[in-house]
């Protein structure tokens, strides 16, 4: 198995991307890849070799013989389509608007100046990501987000899936039977867990069937990004192993919580961490070959077990240690996660002695939430190790609009011109869930390109032709206005959803947030997001209904119906603290209508759809208890996320149509119902009993089989037609 795609396998790669996103009108472009690198020396731009790095680069070619797009590899080529298609043809390839609009006859726009890319790493996923969205995509769903990578010029991409196949093969090696080594792996839902030494044995056992599927899913995954010129991250191995093998070979180790679950970890002294992780790798690169990049995390939120730096450097060196033993170029892709989100446990002597324990070339560091909570600045910038810029961005997939646009436009420039950030290799995108939020997707992939774009409101007017294809002094002060408020957000996170917020009789009976660190919530939409629903309404066309507008024109309402059902929650909570019967009827009956109204919205937009959640999680089975299986991971990892009573509810929840009509919905009826009942009897609220009839009600729901569903495409009104109608009742009136 090729590591990396060669020239001409590039340049087939990128003409059939090409075929599949533009049609026929791909015959009108010519494409060239001439590569940087690769030369007889075994020199690889991919992995860092200070002195050795050959950046990417890509021309366009517009002249009257034809459109062609030249570059260093098929990454480069597909981003120069991307920068060809905004420039000259006001279109644009994002999630959810996957066919560009070309015009009659292509741009003659002559040949402009070859870009060049000064990071050496574009970086791409999240280990949660392989839970919260990609768990039970195809080939099809792949293949399409991979030419979207390769667009937006990805080189350096996670890649999870089917390396369960090696965990199997490792386990049985080291004497554990079949049905223990399934059971440890788990639900598929739940794998980047178990890979992250978070949890394991949960929502499981995994089906052979599963683990077969995906190792062939897995292999056509690598071998397309390998065919771009892109050099996927595999997996390492941090030390978590399943207790019955501890237990058999009595070996030295410790057992580290992870809020509501416990995984036993290797001590790195004990052989059968060496043992175990070599033969791990071994496996995994005989099923999907390397790149010599390996992702390993061993206490990404978990504290270690030792205090003593020196034990911390011993911990580093054998993690990197399995990888050299069997990959003599390896890298260590390391999330700094751990450093921010465990700082008073990382100070600086021990996060210097887990650092310096590994030869700079031989790791590469992700500052995973650079845009809001860098880490590189407090680590001296990881002690000269390479480290990539990554935007976080979504936690869990927690709804709402919300992004830092001038920080991420600048933040990486500006760190790289720092005296601790000039190890800097590249930026990246490390979200946990996507889908949302596409405009800043867009502006990071020119930041990989460019350095940095140092007039965002410039860019957002490019942005919004590209994006709708007109630019209207409407469309252009909308998103002026969503600019300054909901994407130049000073907090970690979108405003809290009441909607998916869980129900209390407790306290001030204002609903529970979940711990996905979204801002407090508001009962006020900012100024700015009032005025800019009003402005693209107004805009909005009915044949943008199914469109970008359409689906920014939903989004935008969503954030609307997010404040009001705030605003109506705590009013019907501070009625029924003062037994208020008339006013708590009024309020609660508007919250109610509220979330009803929030579901007709979202059923609307093929983005936000339970049913299609549902569906792709019960495709990949073979036997009906097999869809159950694969039914109730995608049930509980949206809503309970793991135990009845646990402490990560709603972690994962979601806007989505039919997610809110069946579980958030009927959850407010029945606090709505508790409070109603103990006002008419003047008895006092029993928040015991609410608490354990809303665990039973959240239980049933998980238990259900495919009874969720969203009107389809046939039945669902316009987003244009329902936003028309909301708007009178959220006191904003159409122009």
């Amino acid at each position: 198995m090729s590591p990396f795609g060669e020239p001409d396998a590039q340049g087939v790669a990128a003409r059939q991307l090409l075929g599949r996103l533009l049609g026929d009108r791909a015959a009108e472009f010519t494409v060239d890849v001439v590569p940087a690198g690769g030369g007889p020396d075994g020199y690889e731009p991919g992995r860092y070799e200070p002195g050795r790095y050959e950046p990417d680069w890509y021309e366009i070619d517009a002249g009257p013989g034809g459109v062609t797009l030249r570059g260093s590899s098929g990454v480069a080529v597909a981003s120069a389509l991307r920068r060809y298609l905004r420039t000259a043809c006001g279109t644009q390839i994002t999630w959810d608007a996957p066919v560009p609009r070309l015009p009659d006859r292509l741009p003659r726009t002559g040949t402009a100046a070859r870009t060049t890319s000064p990071y050496r790493h574009r970086y791409h996923f999240n280990v949660c990501t392989f839970g919260y969205t990609t768990a039970f995509w195809d080939w099809a769903r792949w293949q399409r987000h991979i030419d979207w990578m390769a667009l937006h010029g990805v080189t350096t991409p996670l890649a999870m899936t089917g390396l369960e196949a090696a965990w199997q093969r490792a386990l049985l090696a080291v004497g554990l039977d079949d049905g223990t080594a399934r059971r440890f792996l788990g639900g598929p839902a739940y794998l980047p867990w178990n890979w992250l030494a978070s949890l394991d044995g949960w929502a499981g056992p995994l089906p052979q069937s599963w683990i077969d599927a995906h190792t062939g899913l897995g292999r056509r995954i690598l071998e397309r990004e390998r065919e771009l010129g892109m050099r996927p991250v595999l997996q390492g191995f941090s030390g978590h192993v399943p207790r019955e093998l501890i237990e058999a070979r009595g070996a030295r180790s410790t057992t580290l919580p992870w809020w509501d679950f416990e995984v036993g970890m290797l001590d790195p002294r004990d052989p059968l961490f060496e043992e175990f992780g070599t033969i791990l790798l071994t496996e995994q690169t005989r099923l999907f070959g390397t790149d010599h990049l390996y992702a390993a995390d061993p206490f990404i939120e978990t504290t270690p077990p030792v205090t003593d730096p020196a034990e911390l450097a011993r911990v580093a060196r054998a993690v990197h240690g399995t990888m050299t033993a069997v990959d003599d170029r390896a890298t260590w892709v390391l999330q700094a996660w751990p450093f921010s989100y465990r700082s008073r446990y990382w100070t600086p002597p021990r996060t210097q002695a887990f650092l310096d324990a590994v030869p700079d070339d031989g790791m590469l560091v992700l500052d995973l939430w650079a845009e809001h909570r860098p880490v590189w600045r407090r680590t001296e910038g990881y002690r000269g190790k390479p480290w990539v810029w990554c935007m976080l961005h979504s936690l869990g997939g927690r709804p709402g609009l919300y992004g830092k646009l001038d920080e991420i436009a600048t933040g990486a420039a500006r760190a790289g011109a720092d005296a601790h950030g000039g190890s800097l290799a590249g930026t990246g995108t490390g979200m946990e869930a996507f889908g949302g939020d596409p405009v800043l997707y867009e502006l990071l992939a020119d930041v990989a390109w460019q350095g940095a774009v140092d007039d965002v409101h410039a860019w957002l007017e490019t942005w919004t032709r590209a994006r709708y294809g007109r630019t209207t002094p409407g469309l252009l002060r909308a998103w002026e206005l969503l600019h300054d408020s909901v994407y130049a957000s000073d907090g970690p996170g979108p405003p809290g959803s009441v909607v998916i917020g869980r129900p209390t009789l407790e306290g001030d009976l204002r609903h529970e947030l979940p711990v996905h660190l979204a801002d407090p919530p508001s009962p006020d939409p900012p100024p700015g997001l009032a005025e800019a629903w009003v402005l693209l309404a107004g805009e909005a066309a009915k044949e943008d209904s199914a469109g970008p507008l359409g689906r920014d024109l939903c989004d935008v309402t969503a954030q609307v119906l997010t404040h009001a059902a705030c605003a109506r929650q705590w009013r019907a909570a501070d009625a029924a603290l003062a037994r208020d019967a008339g006013r708590f009827h009024r309020a609660a009956a508007e919250l109610l209508d509220t979330v009803a109204d929030l579901d007709d919205l979202l059923a609307t937009r093929p983005e936000y759809r339970l049913d299609t959640w549902l569906a792709d999680a019960r495709a990949w089975a073979t036997t009906e208890a097999e869809a159950d299986l694969y039914e109730g991971n995608a049930r509980r990892l949206l809503t309970l996320w793991g135990h009845t009573r646990g402490r990560l509810h709603d972690y994962s929840g979601r806007h989505w149509a039919g997610l809110v009509r069946t579980f958030h919905l009927p959850r407010w009826r029945s606090w709505y119902e508790h409070i109603a009942r103990a006002l008419e009897t003047g008895s006092p609220y029993r928040p015991e009993e609410f608490e354990a009839s809303l665990l039973a009600q959240e239980e049933r729901w998980v238990a259900a089989r495919s009874a969720t569903t969203a009107p389809g495409p046939d039945t669902a009104a316009s987003t244009l037609d329902v936003v028309r109608t909301l708007m009178p009742r959220y006191r904003v009136l159409r122009r």
